[in-house]
């Protein structure tokens, strides 16, 4: 292990302890490094890594702190939950980015001119200066119906809500659902925003155990047996980070259990679109407890602030409620350009371009990450935007991530998608879609196989 890796072990183990409490001060990185003989620069990444996992905060001029004290929480929030590498607004130079699922194509700047010209030749001033409902304009409801159709079936648009992406979605139907002090239920692993959202919302994780083949149902009802389960929050098609994706068999069962104990579901479909084989949503089979939140953010951009929920009659006073506080409605200038790209076709021949280009791109990691994928995301009828690594034992995941970073790679560890501590998390998630040039991707691929096999080949030496 490097020994930034063992300064974050030392410290979690005083943290973990009690020995280090929250709001206690770490010592000076010259300190540090002097009784850990070694150089500022090591200790300078140690502690960057336990700020990137939001264990501990940086105060220019006055040292850096463990996180967690009543007055961290009100100043900085209790999600910790930090998108960039760093808290900075900084894009890095010079390094290729596969820690976040973006997904480039080449004709979306285009794209964006067309449907900004058509929508200013259609310009309604009436709808720029004022306020409107916030689950939409009928337009709006219109165009989401016939964007969902394909993905979830025939939607009543009294049962749609416009949102702000679907992370803004998620927070809304958590805050609607549950209350500070309450559980949820999630997958062991999954995408950073649900634990932030249920961090900043005062509510508490049981995360579900999972196997090869996504969430384990039987899993699930031991935890729901407990009681005091609100909600069960899931990814069940391409999920991230593991790439799973839930049988039909499953899903039944778990929306069985679902109904014995009163729990609602709140199904993240942001990668449904991208997914060649379609199964029922939650949404579909149990329309009476179940919301279902997408986005264009995969598809399209992620600047492309647009998302639904999809709801049962009855919980959508309270959602239109809760959103009005929160954003009041989307700009309609976003919602017209939305509109007009799927008036015109582009967003659904952008779709089948994606689903080509990620097959190409799948299976070249399939070629190259063989030895360290599941079995489950080797045998997937669907191509995958990222893979799940497991890193060889002798490897750290936080060494692994800076090995890639200092060879000018980007990546996101499997601790960032950890439900809980208690979780072996040695993994790291790859993105395929992100670089615009397969050559560099291909190139960028081969580098990380190459690290992993100095692992594989240490363990065998040791």
């Amino acid at each position: 292990m490097a020994k930034s890796g063992e300064i974050v072990d030392r410290l979690l183990t005083k943290i973990g302890s009690g020995e280090l409490a929250p709001g206690d001060r770490l010592p000076t990185h010259r300190e540090l490094a002097w009784d850990m003989k070694c150089s500022v620069g090591t200790v300078t990444r140690a502690y960057a890594e336990l700020e990137r996992r939001g264990i501990v905060y940086g105060q220019v001029g006055r040292g850096t702190f463990v996180f967690g004290t009543g007055r961290d929480k009100q100043e900085i929030g209790s999600g910790m939950f930090m998108p960039t590498t760093d808290n900075t607004r900084q894009e890095p130079d010079q390094l290729i980015d596969l820690s976040l699922n973006r997904f480039y194509h080449p004709q979306m700047e285009m794209a964006y001119k067309q449907a900004l010209e058509q929508v200013s030749k259609n310009f309604n001033v009436e709808d720029y200066s004022r306020y409107f409902d916030c689950r939409g304009r009928p337009v709006d409801a219109a165009a989401a119906q016939e964007w969902m159709k394909p993905l979830i079936g025939p939607v009543e648009k009294r049962n749609i809500l416009i949102t702000q992406g679907a992370q803004s979605g998620l927070f809304l139907a958590m805050s609607a659902l549950a209350n500070s002090g309450d559980s949820i239920a999630t997958e062991e692993f999954g995408y950073p925003g649900i634990k932030a959202a249920a961090q900043e919302l005062g509510l508490r994780i049981s995360a579900i155990e999972m196997d090869d083949l996504g969430m384990i149902p039987e899993a699930f009802e031991s935890v729901a047996k407990r009681g005091k389960l609100k909600i069960l929050v899931t990814v069940p098609t391409n999920h991230n980070p593991t790439g799973s994706t839930l049988s039909l068999d499953r899903r039944k069962k778990i929306v069985t259990i679902a109904r014995e104990h009163h729990i609602s579901i709140v199904e993240d479909g942001v990668y449904n679109p991208l997914q060649r084989n379609r199964l029922p949503s939650f949404w579909e089979l149990a329309p009476d407890i179940s919301l279902y939140l997408t986005s264009f953010s995969k598809l399209f951009s992620p600047g492309l602030r647009v998302g639904h929920i999809v709801a049962p009659d009855k919980l959508i006073p309270r959602l239109v409620n809760r959103m009005t506080v929160i954003n009041w409605m989307t700009s309609p200038l976003t919602l017209d350009v939305v509109n007009m790209l799927l008036k015109m076709g582009t967003l659904y021949q952008q779709q089948d371009d994606l689903l080509a280009e990620n097959q190409r791109r799948y299976s070249l990691a399939c070629r190259l990450f063989e030895p360290w994928m599941s079995k489950g995301q080797m045998n997937v009828r669907s191509p995958l935007s990222h893979i799940w690594v497991k890193l060889p034992a002798t490897m750290a995941t936080t060494d692994f991530v800076t090995q890639a970073k200092e060879d000018g790679i980007l990546l996101i560890g499997g601790d960032r998608f950890a439900m809980n501590r208690q979780l072996d998390d040695n993994y790291v998630r790859v993105c395929l879609m992100s670089v615009p040039d397969y050559s560099v991707l291909e190139n960028a691929l081969s580098r990380l196989k190459a690290l992993l096999q100095v692992g594989e080949t240490r363990a065998l030496i040791s």
